[in-house]
């Protein structure tokens, strides 16, 4: 799982369909007015005071705008349906959502415009989703009987639009128990007779602020001068350690990698609904996702590498959004080569199959136009391409050059809007390249779609002299790319690696080896973005994710009351919406070449040939898929699994009798989550086995012979 996830930044960053539910005007004005960082401008200064009100949903709170001298005009924003109570020290008119302010004259100190106001945030959410492909679901703000949700761009308080900066004091009451969290750093949280106060200071808002407030038990402790804290719910109090030893680890690596920790405070923040956020100085989590064993050394890790990446760096829109490639490849790729080399390889693989697999093709767009996750497409591109781009980056100047790049572009932008050509301008200064052929790099890899397509062609091997001579051509489809292909020649106790440039159609291959090759691969280690073929690439989850023309089935002996949770499995495989057939519907109608889901074990001859042979020594039959671990119904009531047709992709999900309607409606909610397995097992609702099938080959791997 990845978080996986203000109009901060980082709100830019993560969210920009979120704040669809706004005005036009509210969002361009947003968008329009991130604060600059002139250092000879004066800021202004807000005491913001708010109360949540969770009985009735109600934000109300009092912005107490401190302005520099000389300050005549202002402008900002309200969410849609806030309302403005009252304003001191200024006239205004209110057009479109906007205030405009006409500050009352002032002495030298400059003066001081108080706003009032009130709103309803009850954007509804669902608590437990099928789909996870639209983190946060579009919720901007809300609140329920007990906490508090406030993304940046959900208008919980007035946002000036201004280029001037702009600094915060903000006081968050509630009732007692309840506390808030945010950027910045904590002042206090303090419980008086009937309610809760939680006060922070933030002097460099990375944009519009976001907030969290709830029941949270609160652990602390200090790495060095970083305040280490996780905001749990009760129920997950027990975690705080594992999250704060890890957080603590997390920080130490990065800083001996890119430099020093940016902010006062890291905090672990537990939220009521699923989300993956990141902000600037913490990390926003649903609580199941909290509980998952693998969070706090994957998850956790990418969130804190974005508070160099993201919300230390700022990402220029306008140039794309770099920030999910880079954190994902110093967070869940380096943890990978970091075990193994076989593990790093096998991400490697992963990457370019879910790319393959539901972003080639019409879904595919360049890197320059991605902002944020909002598909499993957007995800391939966004995070996956991007990845690659910095490891073919790092594979051609090497790793000290590399990482001393990416040093060099935190030290110089830090708190800076950054684009790729930063990046790009660091690695030819470190890796002496020519600037040129960076921008030939960058070109192809970020504002062109599309990825690497290559055939081997002729490879052959001659002896002669004592030497074999091992020949061939590799070739590219269009679009062409410039790269540099390894081609490695496997013999007797081991390998031999050469690189051929490619920079037309062709290249050819021609080295000498002492032994006769008993192979020969092109990109065997799979270190460029490259297109797979069909061979090279499971059938997985993911590969049903990106099925064109899906047809769903559901089997004749399961109630028919289960079609919702079958809607909802199609959902959380990124079909929402694909009609859900009945056997007869199915067996009268031509699916020939379209993939196939079946929910339950179908009756009819036409679902059970396409059952019959699953392959990889797996079986099916009404109580049992079995696979070569022996895994069956013995140990499993729920089952699903993916396999390869002649007819195309199949999958099955199949509840053994006598399985509890919750148990699976439970295990359903989960089949996304396991993207790049073939076949899953349940028992009550939790995973007991997973397996993924082998691909076929690579006609790219040629087994050599004399010529």
């Amino acid at each position: 799982m990845r978080p996986v996830f203000t109009i901060s930044r980082n709100f830019i960053r993560r969210c920009p369909d979120l704040l669809r539910v706004a005005a036009a005007a509210w969002l361009c004005m947003l968008a329009a007015a991130a604060p600059a960082r002139g250092a000879d401008s004066t800021p202004i200064f807000h005491e913001l005071e708010v109360k949540i009100l969770h009985q009735t949903q109600t934000l109300r709170g009092k912005d107490t705008l401190h302005l520099p001298a000389g300050t005549t005009q202002l402008r900002a924003a309200l969410r849609p349906g806030v309302r403005l109570i009252s304003v001191e020290g200024a006239d205004h008119t209110v057009r479109k959502g906007v205030v405009h302010l006409a500050v009352k004259p002032a002495d030298t100190q400059g003066a001081k415009v108080v706003l009032r106001y009130e709103g309803i945030f009850d954007d509804p959410f669902e608590a437990r989703p099928f789909s996870m492909d639209n983190p946060g679901q579009g919720v901007t703000g809300t609140i329920t009987p007990d906490a508090a949700f406030f993304l940046g761009g959900s208008g919980w308080y007035p946002w000036v639009l201004t280029d001037a900066p702009q600094r915060f004091r903000v006081s968050i009451t509630a009732p007692r128990g309840i506390y808030a969290v945010m950027e910045g750093r904590l002042e206090e949280h303090a419980d008086h007779a009937g309610h809760s106060l939680s006060t922070w200071s933030v002097d460099r808002p990375s944009g519009p602020l976001a907030m969290f407030a709830g029941p949270y038990v609160i652990k602390e402790r200090l790495h060095g001068q970083i305040r280490i804290a996780t905001y749990f719910l009760p129920g997950n109090a027990g975690l705080a350690d594992r999250y704060l030893d890890a957080s603590a680890r997390h920080i130490r690596r990065y800083e001996s990698l890119h430099g020093p920790y940016p902010f006062a405070k890291f905090a672990v923040v537990e939220n009521f609904f699923p989300t993956g956020y990141g902000f600037p100085s913490y990390t926003l989590l649903g609580s199941r996702v909290l509980r998952l064993p693998f969070i706090p050394e994957i998850s956790l890790r990418h969130e804190v590498a974005h508070c160099w990446w993201g919300n230390g760096v700022f990402v220029d829109p306008a140039e794309g959004n770099w920030a999910e490639g880079l954190a994902t490849y110093v967070a869940d790729y380096l943890s990978e080569e970091e075990r193994s080399p076989a593990d790093a390889l096998a991400y490697r693989r992963r990457t370019l199959e879910k790319y393959a697999q539901v972003a080639a093709g019409d879904s595919d767009f360049p890197l320059s136009d991605f902002h944020s996750r909002r598909s499993p497409a957007s995800q391939a591109v966004g995070y996956g391409k991007a990845m690659f781009v910095f490891h073919m980056m790092r594979q051609w100047i090497g790793d000290e050059a590399f990482w001393a790049a990416l040093r060099d572009v935190y030290a110089r932008q830090l708190f800076k809007r950054t684009g790729w050509n930063h990046f790009m301008d660091a690695f030819a200064r470190h890796g002496g390249l020519n600037p040129d052929a960076v921008k030939a790099f960058h070109d192809q890899w970020i504002t062109r779609t599309g990825a690497l397509q290559l055939a081997m062609e002729k490879p052959l091997v001659t002896p002669g002299s004592g030497r074999y001579h091992v020949s061939g051509e590799i070739v590219q489809s269009p679009p062409w790319f410039s790269v540099d292909v390894p081609v490695t020649a496997a013999v007797s106790g081991g390998t031999h690696t050469e690189t051929v440039p490619l920079t037309r159609k062709t290249a050819t291959i021609d080295f000498h080896l002492p032994q006769r090759p008993e192979t020969l691969s092109t990109d065997p280690g799979f270190d460029l973005f490259r297109m797979l073929y069909p061979e090279e690439i499971p059938a997985t989850v993911n590969a049903l994710k990106g099925a064109e023309n899906l047809v769903s089935v559901i089997a004749d002996n399961i109630p028919g009351a289960w079609t919702e949770i079958f809607k909802g499995l199609l959902a959380g495989l990124n079909h929402g919406g694909t009609p859900v057939w009945t056997e007869q519907q199915f067996a009268a109608r031509n699916t020939t070449g379209q993939a196939v889901i079946f929910f339950g074990m179908p009756a009819q001859a036409k679902g059970r040939a396409l059952l019959s042979d699953p392959g990889n020594g797996a079986r099916i039959t009404a109580d049992t898929l079995a696979a070569d671990n022996a895994t069956s119904s013995q140990t499993a009531d729920t089952l699903f699994a993916v396999f390869k047709h002649p007819q195309g992709l199949v999958a099955v999900f199949l509840p053994q009798t006598g399985t509890a309607v919750d148990t699976v409606l439970r295990t359903a909610r989960k089949i996304t989550h396991y993207g790049r397995y073939s076949r899953l097992f349940f028992k009550r609702g939790t995973n007991i086995d997973k397996d993924i099938d082998k691909p076929s080959g690579s006609p790219l791997t040629h087994h050599m012979e004399d010529n």
